[in-house]
């Protein structure tokens, strides 16, 4: 049987989740399976399900359920003892000892090595007194694997490869040896040795047409649903070592809760349609496209029984609404923009009270001193982010397809809430707009969107340059609060309120929403609300401006042409504008310093150049 092991319910969002593989204590790695297996025929997901109706409709009605947190059953009797099974991967193996592989299964105890492969020079097994109690050690799994950019994974084929290096032919009864050392420190000292006499190294693997050259291609393997789960593919596989960052890409949505929207004509209209769609959603009858006569017998059937003061005809619009994208991953009526724009309209106003969900306090920019570029600033004593895992993708986060997360069409999907605090920057959209329209501000960014252009993943798109602005400066802006917020800035995130891309009908906003978030206590110190305060965020903001006009990387960096995965930076490096991968929304893409402060070039380029220094 796996091992139990301890893993955060947030950590199932990101970063790992369906798909991914975790590392895990006594070289121990495991893949979390799809959804199909979370909850058993004793538990329902109806128990973790999390209440945030904007996201919810957003999602095509796809409810929101948080990964379920284990008790011990004598705490819980209904809900103790459930868990997140997993399965192994790599199942190749080998022993740390003696070089010895095996292929373990997917499921159940780690495997000690059977040391029959190679022997001491008294013939016994090479490894079995490393314990010193004559038993063998356990096996660890292999480094390399096999990915495909359509989701599949599988694990090397290093039996292939020995064999297709060589002349010998691959029987039943081969066994492989693994080695290291001899006189290389590369892949070419990572020596297989199979019984017959066939060898090979890994030197050469890792190139892109390594696999297609032995005539090795995808058979579309998805281990996390299941044994034996797989679909027709074919595809070139690509050699990565299971710990690669691009092993696993987590497609996440992150919302901000608003209560109390201003929608329906009571509370109980709003339960009952709550209720009604989580009926309708559920199990096989996901999509089955109730007609209306249906629907409203629900709904009549709950107001007789339950909700008396439910308004029918809104309820039934709104449900018919809700479902008639239920077989979407979206709601495709709003944009991604349009959606933020709820929460940045909210977020710029004071709203709520101590003890809301929401609780902010705006003030007007003439309270702070300096800070002229902005209108207001709000302070967000209280908030909740809902954070939903819409699935994964592989090598690229560009790829288009997601992997599937289960077997079954599922009416739910992986989410966790957080409460947390943040401090809310509205700009002034007039002079952001004036300097966006400069010339020299808008061939600057036609280095990035070329860029972006040359590697395929934009076509005819227009990168708005006050997106790169505003992005590159909340990155600057949590580096400056990480100094005195008692945060680190791997806890602190942002959210840009701003379109990527020009449109004729994008939204007008511009803000930044800089916050921290958690299920612990560490959501709700107060400590980044109080560095918004008048007379302390002005400091702030100018050690960010002052600080991002000098990289360690200097002058490379600040004349780069094009940084970081496609080219999609300029001036921004690990040594000035990067940030952990917990907090930045946009994978750290879309930065440059330039457009901040200028560049050696062209100072006046920047929309802080003129910035006080002192």
């Amino acid at each position: 049987m796996i091992n139990k092991y301890p893993l955060r319910r947030e950590s199932l969002i990101s970063p790992w989740g369906v798909g991914a593989i975790v590392p895990f204590p006594n070289d121990e790695s495991l893949m979390v399976s799809g959804l199909d297996f979370w909850f058993d025929e004793d538990h329902s997901y109806k128990d973790f399900l999390i209440a945030d109706e904007r996201l919810t409709k957003r999602l095509g009605g796809k409810l929101l359920v948080m990964p379920p947190n284990f008790v011990e059953k004598k705490q819980d009797v209904k809900l103790g003892e459930m868990r997140i099974p997993a399965v192994r991967f790599p199942l190749w193996q080998y022993c740390p000892v003696c070089g010895n592989m095996e292929r373990s299964g997917e499921a159940g105890a780690r495997i000690s090595c059977p040391g029959d492969n190679r022997k001491n020079k008294q013939g016994g097994t090479y490894c079995s007194k490393r314990a010193g109690n004559g038993k063998t050690p356990y096996m660890v799994p292999e480094r390399f694997i096999a990915v495909c950019p359509n989701g599949h994974i599988e694990d090397f084929p290093v039996m292939e490869w020995v064999h297709a290096k060589s002349d010998k032919p691959q029987t039943d009864s081969c066994k492989l040896v693994r080695s290291t050392g001899g006189s290389s420190s590369s892949l070419a000292g990572i020596r297989y040795t199979c019984t017959c006499g066939a060898s090979a190294t890994m030197s050469g693997a890792f190139s892109k047409s390594a696999l297609s050259t032995i005539n090795y291609r995808c058979t579309g393997k998805m281990p996390w649903l299941g044994q034996g789960q797989s679909e027709p593919c074919g595809e070139n596989l690509m050699v990565l070592q299971r710990g690669a960052s691009n092993v696993w890409f987590a497609d996440i949505i992150s919302s901000v809760y608003i209560p109390n929207i201003p929608r329906y004509k009571n509370t109980q209209t709003k339960e009952c349609i709550e209720m009604v769609i989580s009926r309708i959603v559920d199990g096989k009858q996901a999509g089955d496209g109730y007609d209306t006569s249906k629907i409203q017998m629900i709904l009549e059937f709950f107001k007789n029984t339950l909700y008396p003061e439910v308004d029918i005809e809104q309820a039934l619009d709104e449900i018919n609404e809700t479902l008639s994208n239920s077989k979407k991953a979206y709601d495709n009526s709003q944009t991604d923009e349009q959606y933020r724009k709820q929460e940045f309209e909210v977020l710029i106003q004071s709203r709520g009270k101590p003890k809301d969900e929401l609780y902010t306090k705006n003030y007007p920019i003439n309270k702070y001193l300096g800070l002229e570029y902005l209108k207001s600033i709000s302070l967000v004593h209280k908030l909740r982010e809902t954070r939903a895992f819409l699935g994964f993708k592989r090598i690229s986060p560009d790829v288009y397809n997601y992997s599937k997360i289960s077997i079954r069409k599922m009416p739910w999907i992986p989410a966790v809430k957080n409460s947390g605090e943040g401090i809310m920057f509205e700009f002034d959209q007039v002079k952001l707009d004036e300097w966006g329209k400069r010339t020299e501000v808008i061939e600057r960014t036609k280095i990035i969107e070329n860029n972006l252009r040359e590697a395929q993943k934009i076509s005819s798109e227009k990168l708005n340059p006050i997106y790169v602005l505003l992005h590159t400066f909340a990155h600057c802006l949590i580096n400056a609060l990480a100094n005195d917020s008692g945060y680190s800035n791997a806890s602190i995130r942002e959210k840009i309120y701003c379109s990527k891309y020009i449109t004729d009908d994008m939204p007008r906003m511009a803000g930044i929403l800089i916050y921290t978030t958690s299920g612990d206590s560490e959501g709700s110190l107060g400590g980044l609300v109080r560095q918004g305060l008048p007379g302390r965020i002005e400091e702030v903001v100018k050690h960010a401006i002052n600080e991002a006009k000098w990289c360690a990387a200097d002058p490379v960096c600040i004349q780069s042409t094009g940084q970081g995965q496609d080219g999609c930076n300029l001036a921004a490096c690990h040594n000035c504008a990067l940030l952990p991968e917990t907090s930045c929304e946009n994978k750290n893409m879309l930065l440059d310093r330039g457009l901040m402060i200028g560049t050696l070039d062209d100072m006046s380029i920047g929309f802080f150049n003129d910035y006080e220094k002192n």
